[in-house]
């Protein structure tokens, strides 16, 4: 699967910030009982600085820290971000772990293959898409239980502990919000279910599956490894970006199924 590098999912993100905005600063009273109406406002936020897209900051220094999810199709249909960052790659490739043996031969490769010329380079796009899905491929098999633990912790639940997921269901108009850390990933990792991918051959994103015992559940997170940029920029080719590297995605599949299993209900206002 190929994702947009045009800007258009950065574009829909802060129109649906916006629109959550401008929906909180309206009905976030009657949706958090620690607020009180006309005695709270809400601040965007978002961007490369915050985790949260938008902040409500209530009276008796209460602050809520929201993060926006829309599901243009419906909440049946796709998947949403929780994490989008190249910091726990850096960090396995740091400490030479064998997930990552083939991105750093990609990066070592880049290097050299960055003094060709132009149109020796675009010769090589084609070989180096490939190496990108292997080696994320690659990663994605040879992550160890314990590095999953350790990249779900502080990749996953640590940036989101504090944060409200909101969900819009754009094709119903429903709303959906819940405390992330009721999600059931934070249970599982608290009573040491063990986690694995399941990831097909080819593919750069799977699903973890957590053990215990003869208990197999999933919850519908993905795991994805990709570039943030595609392969032009990583050879230099791209005129609207100056670079690409290798980023680490959590997401959430079957979004309907999660809420059903939290027991989370539409807003009611």
């Amino acid at each position: 699967m190929s994702f947009p590098s045009n800007g258009i999912n950065h574009h829909n993100a802060i129109t649906n910030e916006k629109n959550t905005k401008e929906y909180l600063q309206e009905n976030a009273y009657k949706i958090f009982s620690c607020l009180k109406k006309e005695k709270y406002r809400v601040e965007g936020k978002g961007g490369t600085i915050y985790k949260a897209d938008n902040v409500i900051y209530g009276e008796d220094n209460t602050v809520i820290n929201i993060s926006d999810k829309q599901k243009k199709g419906g909440i049946g249909v796709g998947s949403y971000d929780y994490t989008n960052t190249s910091v726990p790659i850096n960090e396995l490739l740091n400490s030479k772990s064998k997930s990552v043996n083939k991105i750093q031969f990609i990066k070592d490769s880049v290097i050299k293959d960055k003094t060709l010329s132009i149109e020796e380079r675009k010769k090589l796009v084609n070989s180096y898409r490939t190496l990108i899905t292997e080696a994320s491929n690659s990663f994605l098999n040879n992550l160890s239980s314990n590095e999953i633990v350790h990249l779900i912790k502080k990749y996953l639940i640590e940036p989101n502990k504090e944060m409200e997921m909101f969900i819009t269901d754009n094709k119903t108009n429903k709303r959906y919000t819940f405390s992330f850390m009721k999600h059931p990933i934070v249970k599982l990792i608290k009573d040491a279910f063990i986690p694995s991918i399941n990831v097909k051959e080819g593919k750069m994103s799977g699903n973890i599956i957590f053990s215990k015992k003869n208990q197999n559940k999933s919850i519908g997170l993905r795991i994805r490894c990709h570039t943030n940029n595609g392969v032009n920029a990583l050879l230099g080719l791209s005129k609207s970006n100056s670079s690409s590297q290798f980023v680490l995605k959590f997401q959430q599949d079957g979004v309907d199924k999660l809420l059903n299993v939290m027991g989370v209900k539409p807003i009611a206002i």
